[in-house]
């Protein structure tokens, strides 16, 4: 069986900010880790491992936790087509192509 690869450190860091950012909007909510585990239709220890940082969290679960705090429109930030350059680099090479 292949051993699982080692979190690079930046996403560990990543992964531990966004579960702080979870558990700050989730008691600002005055919710318990249950109570958000239930609006969520997710198990309290997905929740809890969320917050904790943990790296095996489907993304799915991640986006119904978002949902149920109300914070789902914050998810089309992560791969937003206006603050990509690339995108932007990739729209003007294709438009350099298309003839009037």
């Amino acid at each position: 069986m292949p051993r699982k690869q080692p979190v690079p450190v930046l996403i560990q860091h990543a992964l531990l900010r966004l579960g702080e950012r979870v558990k700050v909007a989730r008691k600002a909510r005055q919710m318990t880790q249950a109570e958000l585990a239930q609006l969520a239709c997710v198990g309290i220890s997905t929740v809890a491992s969320i917050e904790g940082g943990f790296d095996g969290i489907a993304f799915g679960n991640v986006l119904k936790v978002l949902d149920a705090m109300g914070l789902l429109a914050q998810a089309d930030e992560l791969f937003s087509l206006q603050t990509d350059p690339e995108i932007a680099a990739y729209a003007r090479s294709e438009l350099a192509g298309v003839k009037d």
